[in-house]
């Protein structure tokens, strides 16, 4: 009888311990795979792919590296990862999560540039949504209205492009951009040190001179009334310049 029970504990024992080791080479593998594991989504839909995977596997490695506790991305709060991220100039935004199994999920929703301001001394940057500076990226070069002239220096401030005056050029800017016929037509916009505009088009060689940002609904007006009604009388090269800025009046010379 007592042999009986002595071999009962002894299964039991040994079961116990097959359960432990089961158990810690489970939780060895789930540990790891919790710490190293991660999934990183870029949105990319509007055709932006200013930061990539790299950017951000940067910086979760130097989060990693200057942890003062441990280089575990499992020890470090989800808030100091996406704060780390939106560091990266073309963040707009920054989600971490963790799912079921412990892969830390990154979800990165990027800045949409509307236009790349190109200064007469070289410099650049582009304008985004929230009228705001962004550096110009070495990953990708945004396909986006161009911005020239010896009055581009003026819009490289974001003090002036949340003036009045800024707000209503970024206003003009966003209305070139988001309807879709004069995104497809407006190529470029020149300034003056008078911030004053002129046009280009993508089709066409003429100029077209807008004077100021104010009224320019009633100028694209205008410009349509060329294409549609003076083009198809007198031909495309018939006029290099086209004057909108005077009230009720279209200028072709």
């Amino acid at each position: 009888m007592k042999k009986f029970k002595f071999k009962s504990t002894l299964n039991i024992m040994l079961g116990v311990i097959l359960l432990l080791v089961l158990l810690s080479f489970i939780g060895v593998k789930f540990y790891s795979f919790s710490n190293e594991n991660i999934v990183i989504n870029i949105d990319d839909k509007n055709g932006n792919f200013f930061v990539s995977t790299e950017d951000v596997e940067k910086i979760i490695e130097d989060l990693k590296v200057n942890h003062p506790t441990s280089n575990r991305l499992k020890s470090i709060d989800l808030k100091t990862i996406e704060n780390a991220l939106k560091s990266i100039d073309f963040v707009l935004d920054a989600q971490a999560s963790r799912d079921l199994k412990g892969n830390i999920i990154i979800d990165i929703e990027q800045h949409k540039p509307i236009a790349r301001i190109m200064t007469d001394n070289g410099e650049g940057a582009y304008i985004n949504e929230s009228n705001r500076l962004l550096e110009l990226s070495d990953n990708y070069a945004a396909r986006v209205l161009l911005v020239t002239g010896s009055g581009a220096d003026s819009l490289m401030n974001n003090e002036f492009l949340n003036s009045y005056y800024g707000k209503r050029i970024c206003k003009f800017i966003k209305h070139l951009n988001y309807d879709e016929f004069w995104k497809a037509q407006v190529a470029q916009l020149d300034f003056d040190e008078e911030l004053e505009i002129k046009l280009y088009p993508q089709v066409g060689k003429q100029v077209f001179e807008f004077g100021s940002a104010d009224n320019y609904e009633s100028k694209l007006n205008k410009m349509e009334i060329f294409y549609d009604e003076i083009v198809p009388k007198k031909g495309w090269g018939e006029y290099k310049l086209v004057k909108l800025q005077f009230n009720g009046q279209i200028v072709c010379r």
